[in-house]
């Protein structure tokens, strides 16, 4: 699996069927790794955020799953 970011970007892309915008995309990775180290204000924002886009929830999830592969994968070098 190629998980260079530019890479992972284009298959949650490909996953929605769609072209993402990649702003709002970028803005929700931030948000993902400021309130994954600790940042509540990027958590609360993030909250908010996908809790009433559906779309916005997927890719959290899409990214949080990439990213839990990251870890695994640094674990096994």
């Amino acid at each position: 699996m190629n998980l260079e970011p530019t890479h992972v970007s284009a298959e949650i892309e490909g996953a929605r069927g769609q072209q993402a915008q990649p702003g709002w995309v970028d803005r929700l990775v931030e948000l993902h790794v400021l309130a994954e180290n600790g940042d509540t204000a990027a958590a609360a924002e993030a909250g908010i955020w996908i809790a009433s886009d559906g779309e916005a929830r997927r890719v959290w999830e899409d990214v949080a799953r990439t990213c839990d592969q990251l870890r695994a994968a640094q674990q096994i070098e």
